[in-house]
Parts: C-alpha cells; structure tokens; sequence
C-alpha cells in the first residue's frame, strides 16, 4: 500500500497533462476494484477446513462447527403454493456468482413460465416427501399432520423446515441453504456470495430479529403468540391456512416444558451473535422470512427436525417455535443487522426487499 501511495504521488508531482493522469488514475482504481471482486469470489470457492468445538455454557454438549472439510454449495428455496402470491419475485440483479435457486409450487403456469429468463428452477410440488412423518405413532391425529391436514400453508412450513430432504437440493450439492418467503425479493448480486461468505467464516443460523415497530410486539416470544391468536393463525382467513392453531397454548406448553425468556443473557456467546447494540432488546425473536442453514454443521437438521416436529404437533406458527428449538437445543442464533450488515431490517435492507402479501 506505501508502494502505491508514493506512485500516486510522484505521478501527481510529474510535469503531464491533467488529462492523462486522471486517466492514469482511473485505470489503476478500475484494476483495484476487479482485483477485490475476484479476491472475494475465491474466498468464497475455496475449500473450508475444519474448525475448532464450541462449547456451550448452558450444556455439556458439544457442538462441532463442520463434520468434515467440505466446499461451500449455497442455495436458495422459496416456495409458491396456491394463488397467496402472485408473482413469482426474480432477484433485481443476476447473482455474481450465480447460484441455485429452486421455486417450488404446485401452479402449472409456474411450472412452465412463458418467458424462460428466469433466476429460479421451478420443481413440482412432491407429497410422496413426507408420507414417513405421517405415519410415525406420535404424529397420528396431531393438529398438522401433513396427510391428514394438507392445507398448503402446512405444506410449505414441510419445505421451509425439511429442506435438506428435497432431491433437488440434493442433487445440486445443496449444503449451505437460504430460506427466502416468497415475499423477498434479492437486491444485492452479491447477497449470497455474501452470505456464502459468512458459512465459510462458521455462521449459521443468520436471521433478522423481529422488529417492534414494524410488527407492534415487545421483543418477546409471548408477545408473538397473542398477536397469532387471530389472522391466518386463528383460523379466519380460509381453508389455506388451516383450523385454528391455539399458539397460546403451545407458548404454555414451552413455558411449562422449562422455556423462558431471555434465556440467552448470560450465555458466554450472547454479545458475539446477538448483532447491533439495538437488538439488545430485541434478540429471542426473529423473523423467519430469510435464514441461512449451514447443512455441514450437525446441529442444522437437529434444529430443522426440532422445528418441523413442532409444526406437526403444535401450530404452525414458526416464529414462536423456532426460538423455542434454539432453547431447547442450546444453539446461538446469529442475528441481523450487525456489523457486517448495519443497515435496515427485515422489511427492507441493502441485501433484499419484503414486499407485501399477495403481490
């Protein structure tokens, strides 16, 4: 860099025209610049090596970062079921570099778009997926099992939460995974190559916190659940979204199972993943319309079986049941906006955009 800075230097200082050093100069940060872009794409293809246990305060266990070195495949899922949305929402610049992105839907005019200029592979909707759930003893009459009770939102909370079972992903090499609602639109062409980045670093679990003066809450899992007492969690906005789902009972139910609020705070982990200093308040819930899973790490299909099996016996009503495996398991959940993304929220922020329902 000192090298550089006296070539500037010296070229400032020499007898030519102003016109040829500006143009000089432009050529140098132009060649900075590509050189930056492709040191990161490298970064983010390069081959991970195992990193060192954590251990948790809270528990015994250990949970190992990776299973073995193995490079970064990072995909993308969203799902369209039913005519809840309208569009289906391509990013607003090509990924750089590009990755998979699966649609997955039950719609013929999805299925086979008119225009081929498409970010997303479109997959058909596959129910053989969780005929096993169906028929294990303690799912058999639960309020959400996915045979007996196939409303559509409870058949994509099988795709937001089984991912890692889908041949698709499979057979693409899926091991990092970003969950995207199909309200989000990607902004950024370099958000998974970002987020790419982050798994290679050893994150996982990357979740925006829920924001209280977007969504009239206090911060608390408790909070969430009275708010689901009515809308689609209630039971009153059609067939798509089920019976009702009594989520202030399941809430009880987590309560009277040991879970509390905030059980976080003294975890030695706490101020490392709990992002901004504006979390503080807000940290324990999360808004779970984008999240990255590192499938290397053992604890993620823990997790995801975790929050999966509290669809089918409870609600589905993810918001309060996925802090809720985070407690139970012990796991830290690394939260948005932090230092590497300040900027925004959920809603809206430099990576991607949630728009409204039925768009």
């Amino acid at each position: 860099m000192g090298t550089l800075m006296s070539f500037l230097m010296s070229l400032n200082q020499a007898r030519l025209p102003t016109s040829w050093k500006r143009r000089c100069a432009i050529s140098i940060a132009t060649t900075l610049i590509w050189l930056f872009v492709q040191w990161r794409q490298i970064r983010i293809q390069i081959p991970y090596q195992t990193q060192p246990s954590v251990t948790l305060s809270n528990s015994s266990d250990t949970i190992r970062l990776f299973d073995h070195d193995e490079p970064v495949q990072i995909c993308g899922i969203t799902v369209m079921f039913g005519d809840y949305e309208k569009t289906v929402k391509e990013p607003m610049q090509p990924q750089v570099p590009s990755f998979p992105l699966f649609l997955i839907t039950d719609q013929e005019h999805l299925l086979h778009p008119q225009n081929n200029n498409t970010a997303w592979t479109r997959v058909r909707v596959n129910s053989s997926l969780w005929q096993e759930d169906c028929d294990k003893q303690e799912n058999i009459g639960a309020r959400n099992n996915p045979c007996e009770n196939p409303f559509i939102f409870n058949i994509a909370k099988f795709y937001k939460m089984q991912f890692y079972r889908v041949p698709q992903l499979q057979a693409a090499g899926c091991n990092v995974v970003m969950w995207f609602d199909a309200t989000i639109q990607i902004k950024s062409e370099i958000f998974m190559g970002h987020m790419a980045d982050r798994a290679t670093r050893g994150q996982n679990f990357v979740v925006y916190v829920q924001d209280r003066a977007t969504r009239r809450a206090d911060g608390t899992i408790a909070s969430e659940a009275l708010r689901s007492k009515y809308g689609k969690y209630g039971g009153r906005q059609g067939p798509a979204f089920g019976p009702p789902q009594h989520v202030t009972e399941q809430y009880e139910h987590y309560l009277s199972s040991g879970f509390r609020e905030g059980w976080f705070r003294n975890e030695s982990w706490y101020n490392q993943f709990k992002g901004t200093e504006l979390n503080d308040f807000k940290y324990g819930l999360y808004i779970t319309c984008m999240v990255m899973f590192d499938l290397r790490r053992q604890d993620t299909k823990t997790f995801l079986d975790c929050w999966w099996r509290e669809n089918i016996l409870r609600s589905t009503q993810d918001q309060v049941s996925f802090p809720y495996c985070a407690w139970k398991l012990g796991i830290p959940i690394r939260a948005l906006p932090d230092a590497e993304d300040p900027l925004g929220g959920a809603e809206d922020n430099a990576n991607f955009h949630k728009l409204d329902h039925g768009m």
